[in-house]
Order: structure tokens, then sequence, then C-alpha cells
């Protein structure tokens, strides 16, 4: 069952659908209301079937109603996405029905609640006007794009050496914690471990991510960071 009341989806459904001179799967999920530790009876499965379905694709689209305020549901849901490690591509819907001060709102949104997924495209459309539906073919091919990037290793070295050259680890505890090597791993989603002679602050792997995407890109997908310590061996 669909409709345009919220919580009505409870199966994913499968759907060919043919836009920009190409077809696409699309699979339409539950909307999750609940955590799934507080989730009961349908609602269970719909959470269950909804996490199975985004595991499952190459790109998540998450469709919010722009004439209502963000709630947590939408944050979780996201949230859901980047831990999946799928590409992303955040939607506002029912454009037709945003008044000017609405759309201040969102552009507050969008600063203080979705700053950690600043890297999705987002677009603006309505379904049922047909408004910048068009725009929804390009937003997946710049999230897949991101997604599917890899970066030679030989150029993410010499990235990441110019960049503690710069901004090197701040001090703690006596210590400086060193970049020694970095390899990518994976891509689909991009996973790129660091070899380092100390653990990298949180404060300071963000700060990596958010040079990583001005150099190289990866618009539209989550980036994987992985430290491993390496041990000093000591001489005999």
């Amino acid at each position: 069952m669909v409709n345009e009341l919220a919580g009505t989806t409870r199966d994913p459904v499968d759907e060919v659908v043919e836009f920009d001179g190409r077809e696409w799967v699309l699979v339409d999920t539950a909307g999750i209301r609940r955590r799934i530790r507080q989730a009961r009876g349908a609602d269970y499965y719909a959470v269950l079937r909804t996490q199975g379905a985004v595991e499952k694709a190459e790109v998540a689209v998450v469709l919010l109603d722009a004439s209502e305020a963000i709630t947590e549901q939408d944050i979780r849901v996201i949230q859901q996405v980047v831990d999946a490690g799928r590409a992303l591509v955040i939607v506002n819907n029912k454009w037709d029905l945003v008044d000017e001060d609405r759309r201040k709102q969102l552009e507050w949104e969008a600063e203080h609640e979705l700053a950690h997924v600043d890297w999705a495209p987002r677009i603006n459309l309505s379904a049922r006007t047909g408004w910048h539906t068009n725009r929804l073919a390009r937003a997946l091919d710049t999230a897949l794009a991101g997604w599917n990037t890899r970066v030679p290793t030989g150029r993410l070295n010499a990235f990441l050496g110019e960049l503690q050259a710069a901004s090197p680890h701040p001090v703690r505890g006596g210590k400086q914690p060193r970049i020694l090597f970095a390899t990518q791993v994976q891509a689909a989603p991009p996973r790129i471990v660091i070899f380092t002679t100390g653990f990298l602050d949180a404060g300071y792997r963000r700060f990596i991510e958010n040079r990583l995407r001005e150099e190289f890109g990866f618009a539209g997908t989550p980036i994987q960071i992985g430290v491993r310590v390496r041990e000093r061996r000591q001489r005999r």
C-alpha cells in the first residue's frame, strides 16, 4: 500500500522506472517512525525490511516533507544510510507548499540539523507538479560517482604528507601522532586506512575527511576512515 499519508508503506516495493533515458530500480521503503528496540508488530518488521533494503542499495534517496520541520526520525533515517555506507541524496519534496518563512527555516535546518551530511546532493522538488524532478538523475549520478571514487595510493600519500606538514596533529600527553602511510582499501563506499604512530583525535580525522573531500570530491558518499597504530619496535 502507498498513500500520501506518512506511515502507510510497510513493505519495500521494487519498481523499474525510466527517467533521463535510463532505467533505475527504485525501492520504496517504509519510513522509520521508531527505534527498532521500541518498535512493535508491523512497525518492527517494517524497520527490519527497510534496513535490509538500505544495505542492498547503492544510493539512498531520503525523501523529506519540505513543508514540515525536519524530525528526529528523518535524521535517524539519514544516519542509517551513512552507517550502512550507502551513497546519499536528500530530496525536499512538496516544494509547492513552501513559503518564504519555511525556506528560511530549511536553511537553518540544513546548517544545524544536517551539517554532518553537507556533502550529500540536495534537491528541492514537487512530485505533485513535477517541478525539478528532472534534477534527480543528475544528483544520483553525482552521488554514485563519489561513492565509486578511488584515489591512487601515491596521490593519497602525497596529499596527506602535504596536509600533515601544513597542519600537524596537536600534541597530546607530550606526544604528537604522525601519519606514516595511507591507502584506500575499498570503494563503494570509500574506505581509507591510515597507519600512524599514535591514535588520531576524532577532530583531526574529521579535518582529514573534510580536506579529502575538498581535494578529491567524494560528493554524495560517506568516507570510512580507519586508523591503525604501529608500535615502535624496541631495539635489542
